[in-house]
């Protein structure tokens, strides 16, 4: 089978570090409070340190895939270990999996940008400007978007840096009291919810076949899901401490709120808006490297040598997807539904993919060994 896209693209450690952080944090940095909130109480930021540790070992079955097959895509994985026919299957799978990363990551994105300063805007000229951008990233390759996260990281986080030094003063700790939020049981409930963020790693199957350096993979994806994951620690508990688990519930988007009410002064009057722009320039690029995983996969899954063939029908595919959810609610829902669920199917898929490749490299030195006698 031949690798589709551009086989000459090369990524390095720490642009797979920071695109696993992007493709983990942007969607539930802006929302996850408002999801966790509810379920875990004051606790909410501790369930996500919580699902950081579940992405941890999302990490390691994803290094060890990788590992096991370095040079192949995610198709000729699953065929080696599931045969063709099953193999095909799970491609296919996968694929959905990104496209529903892609449609709900618009879709929030655009919900969130428009509630803030487009509201005049239809929904569907700022959908098809984010899913036009995102196309783009992706016809220009997984190594160009690699880079450009590369520099925008850096950005960001200077960005959340000084919104927390703002933040300081006027946060209440004493509202991440309780710690243990609503129970036990509840803060693990919400933990399995946030982990479900971290699994979104395991898109970079589809792109680490690129890592010029394939030594340390597993260490790459989990620093990154550590990165990304910490980042939305920090950012649900300062909500809490600015806004307490009372006011997060009757904000759409917390962070945004967040930021509305830091400032220094008349300096940074409206400053969330400086914000914004940045966060939603990497929510780009992880939407970008997402539609990247699908559209190989795709190509891959019906042998197309070029993928850039497919870019034009999905990006009208997700952009008619993602403007199906006509109200906020809505959108919130399907979110928490693929929360709920996501999970599973990564650390269901992984565990497949590891217990096979084993199996497959003893039965290969098993035959090696009584050839040899």
């Amino acid at each position: 089978m031949a690798l589709s896209g551009n086989t000459k693209d090369e990524i390095y450690y720490t642009q797979v570090i920071v695109l696993v952080a992007v493709i983990v944090f942007s969607t539930g940095f802006l929302a996850a409070a408002r999801l966790l909130t509810p379920v875990a109480g004051t606790a909410a930021w501790i369930s996500v340190l919580l699902g950081g540790l579940v992405g941890l070992a999302i990490a390691w079955l994803v290094g060890s895939v990788s590992s096991a097959f370095p040079e192949q895509n995610v198709v000729r994985i699953a065929e080696d270990v599931f045969s063709k026919p099953l193999g095909k299957v799970v491609g296919l799978t996968f694929a959905l999996y990104c496209t529903v990363i892609v449609v709900l990551g618009t879709r929030e994105f655009v919900l969130a940008i428009s509630i803030s300063f487009l509201e005049r805007t239809p929904l569907v000229v700022t959908s098809g400007v984010f899913v036009i951008l995102a196309a783009y990233a992706a016809y220009l390759g997984v190594e160009a978007i690699a880079r450009v996260c590369f520099i925008f990281f850096g950005v960001v986080i200077a960005s959340i840096a000084i919104l927390v030094i703002f933040a300081i003063p006027v946060s209440v700790p004493a509202r991440l009291l309780p710690l243990a939020g609503k129970g036990v049981i509840p803060v693990v409930k919400a933990g399995l919810l946030a982990a479900s963020y971290a699994s979104e790693a395991i898109v970079s199957l589809a792109f680490l076949r690129h890592l010029k350096d394939k030594r340390s993979v597993s260490r790459a994806v989990g620093t990154g899901v550590a990165v990304g994951m910490g980042i939305m620690a920090l950012a649900v508990a300062f909500g809490i401490m600015l806004l307490g688990t009372e006011g997060i519930s009757r904000v759409t988007y917390p962070t945004v709120q967040t930021a509305r009410t830091v400032g220094a002064g008349e300096f940074l009057d409206r400053g969330e808006i400086l914000f914004l722009a940045l966060w939603f320039s990497v929510a780009i690029l992880k939407l970008a490297a997402v539609f990247y995983a699908a559209v190989t996969v795709i190509s891959d899954l019906f042998n197309i040598a070029n993928y850039r063939l497919l870019i034009l029908p999905f990006g009208i595919v997700s952009m008619v997807l993602s403007s199906v959810s006509e109200t906020v609610v809505e959108s919130f829902v399907a979110v928490e539904y693929f929360l709920s669920y996501g999970i599973w199917y990564t650390l269901g898929l992984l565990a497949l993919l590891v217990i096979g490749s084993h199996m497959l490299s003893r039965g290969k030195g098993g035959g090696e060994n009584s050839s040899t006698e």
